[in-house]
């Protein structure tokens, strides 16, 4: 793995660390903004061709959405 690869995860950890701290201390408005970090990191690493795979897993736990499945490429 990447260096960049590694320090996204590290700033996923990091995000997902202090949701649950603002879920926990009721604090929804947060909950909110740190799910929209959670979105622009998948975003940055999309653009960096990172896998965004597991950022999309974890973007899904945290909010509870139903998984978009991407169509099949077309050969």
């Amino acid at each position: 793995m990447s260096e960049f690869a590694n320090q996204l995860d590290t700033r996923i950890d990091d995000v997902r660390h202090r949701i649950h701290e603002a879920r926990s201390a009721g604090d929804d408005y947060l909950v909110e903004t740190l799910i929209d970090d959670l979105q622009n990191l998948l975003e940055l690493a999309d653009r960096n061709d990172v896998d965004t795979g597991p950022i999309a897993a974890v973007i899904t736990a945290e909010t509870g959405a139903i998984p978009i499945v991407p169509a099949p490429e077309e050969s």
